[in-house]
């Protein structure tokens, strides 16, 4: 099973944004696709309605008091299931965070799920400390948000050198590709920023695609829907998260959808 962890030091950088509509687009690719949110502030379950907004969640099953199958919320797509934090008192958030930092309950759960899910998308509380470098530690593989302004560019060796120290210990962890969020195309700055991404860290570390500042967005959180959900017909920016897809499968070592599908011939 591929875990992915969506991890960045900085906040507000479209973590939360990325790692829901991308678990959307790679369920719809045919991926049974579980998104697990482990950051206190339940970002995950404040951006989606219905019963994602539910007070028993990741805390909840991890303290013991309920099972996997009573937090776990399916969705209209069969392929996707949520795992959402839950309700927990702000004065045990740093308790909770203390007991995930070795990684070690993370991994138990989540191998649990290993029989059902071919992916787990896991998205984080900002910064690299607590259950934030406990999932990495449980993770195969990061994928790093990049918001294209120059505060969030100059936090990211923090994450990189987390990740080399990881693997030094002998952790199986990848980097499956830095993303660039919030790409103005016409601001002077963030245009530079993103090009400056691509001379500091090797071309193969980069993805193409990336998501761009679009209002559309807080639309989608207002409905709480994946972007792709928003209308019948998606907006333009949701084929974004499908790109975002198709660039990570060969990452993951998943067979993309095309090659999934034999060609249909034209004539017998």
């Amino acid at each position: 099973m591929i875990i992915i962890a969506f991890a960045s030091q900085k906040g507000g950088v479209g973590k939360t944004t990325l790692a829901l509509n991308l678990a959307h687009a790679l369920a719809r690719r045919s991926w049974t696709t579980l998104l697990v949110d482990t950051d206190p502030q339940g970002g995950i379950g404040a951006s989606l309605g219905g019963r994602a907004h539910q007070a028993t969640g990741l805390a909840a099953l991890l303290e013991g008091s309920v099972s996997l199958e009573e937090v776990l919320v399916p969705t209209r797509l069969a392929e996707l299931t949520l795992l959402p934090f839950g309700e927990l008192a702000p004065r045990l958030h740093d308790r909770f965070a203390a007991s995930l930092a070795d990684g070690t309950r993370l991994q138990s759960l989540l191998s649990s799920c290993a029989e059902r899910f071919d992916l787990v998308l896991v998205d984080t509380a900002s910064g690299l400390t607590g259950a934030t470098i406990g999932t990495l530690r449980a993770a195969t593989h990061v994928v790093a948000p990049l918001q294209a302004e120059p505060l969030a560019l100059r936090s990211l060796p923090a994450l990189i050198e987390i990740i080399g120290e990881l693997r030094a210990e002998g952790l199986p962890i990848e980097l499956a590709g830095l993303v660039p969020t919030m790409v103005m195309s016409r601001n002077e700055v963030s245009m530079a920023t993103t090009q400056e991404v691509f001379r500091l860290f090797p071309a193969d570390a980069i993805l193409e695609s990336f998501v761009p500042r679009d209002p559309v967005f807080l639309d989608a959180s207002a409905e709480g829907v994946p972007v792709g959900l928003l209308s019948r017909r998606p907006p333009r920016v949701a084929s974004v998260f499908d790109q975002i897809a198709a660039e990570l499968e060969p990452r993951l070592g998943l067979v993309s959808l095309e090659e999934r599908h034999d060609p249909i011939p034209l004539v017998d």
